[in-house]
């Protein structure tokens, strides 16, 4: 922007240093997700992908500070707009969950009120966080059920959740996130339990309010196929570690871990001929069972007995890709 100066356009919206989450067992303290560190600038999608028990639904409620703390322990760094998260009072936090920072859980039926109009759950979150009056309130919840593609907003807003369909909830799920003009966006697995066509609606809708609003997007996935379409960074995560991360077409394009090819390898698309390409053998460990070095050893093909020696050091390229592994495939 003109009379931005340089230092000030740098500066991420949120920012990861060194997040390690410990759960407590008795008197021991289980690390699972260890010393992660990115990103996310202002406009950025950036996605973060790994299979089922890689940490990355963890990673997203330490950031809105959901995590029950005498059971769950937060190290290192978590900062919004250079505020540190873990400083903030409570009240403070607050208002920043659903204001500055929203988010979209994997399963609108957990997260909506079923006993609530569409609309007046989406008002309760405009009164928390705004001053508007009741006019302006209901001018901007149909407002929001109109950018989310409802047909007719003002009958849609006195639906309750089990009257709609599940990506119907999902979009009313988004314009609740987006009521009060967040800065990040924070969406957790949003397409997992929808059809191929309904799940590309959803995320043309996220990307085109991205776009719009000039959102900051965490979109955390397991699903490659979606990530290739609207990431422009990638963060690889397994086992509670940051494998690779950098641009999709480094990351996704170029694949130097073998995990991020193997991951590639299972999507459904990806085929030789007309034979699908081998999964992945084997399941991420526990937490009470990662293994010394490289969490992904016992999975690769390309692991050597050095693969087991203490901490595996992460190589950076072009000043913007990391890759932690030994053997990079590139």
């Amino acid at each position: 922007m003109p009379g931005t100066e340089p230092a000030e356009a740098e500066k991420p919206v949120f920012s990861a240093r060194n997040l390690s989450i410990f759960a407590r067992n008795g008197q021991k303290r289980i690390r699972i997700v260890s010393d992660v560190s990115f990103d996310i600038a202002h406009g950025e999608f950036f996605a973060l992908v790994g299979e089922s028990g890689s940490g990355k639904t963890m990673i997203a409620r330490a950031i809105m500070r959901l995590l029950p703390r005498h059971m769950l322990e937060v190290e290192g760094e978590l900062s919004f707009q250079g505020r540190p998260l873990a400083d903030l009072p409570e009240a403070e936090m607050r208002k920043l969950r659903g204001g500055a920072i929203s988010m979209i859980f994997q399963e609108p039926m957990t997260s909506l009120d079923p006993l609530m109009p569409i609309g007046r759950q989406i008002e309760e979150t405009l009164e928390i966080h705004s001053d508007l009056g009741r006019k302006a309130r209901l001018d901007r919840i149909k407002e929001l059920l109109s950018e989310v593609r409802f047909a007719e907003p003002a009958k849609t807003a006195m639906l309750y959740p089990h009257e709609l369909s599940g990506g119907m909830r999902q979009r009313a799920m988004i314009a609740m996130a987006l009521a009060n003009n967040p800065t990040l966006l924070i969406a957790d697995e949003p397409t997992t339990a929808l059809d191929v066509t309904i799940q590309r609606e959803v995320m043309e809708i996220i990307y085109r309010l991205k776009e719009k609003h000039r959102l900051s997007v965490l979109f955390i996935s397991h699903d490659l196929s979606l990530v290739h379409q609207y990431a422009e960074t990638v963060g690889v995560l397994y086992g509670g570690v940051l494998m690779e991360s950098g641009p999709e077409e480094k990351v996704i394009g170029r694949s130097a871990h073998p995990y991020t090819a193997a991951l590639l390898n299972c999507v459904p698309r990806r085929r030789i001929g007309d034979e699908r390409r081998s999964g992945i053998a084997g399941a991420v460990p526990s937490p009470l069972e990662w293994p010394p070095g490289c969490r992904f050893k016992d999975r690769c093909e390309y692991a050597g007995t050095d693969c087991a020696a203490g901490s595996i050091p992460i190589e950076e390229r072009d000043g913007d890709w990391t890759i932690r592994c030994l053997r990079p495939l590139t």
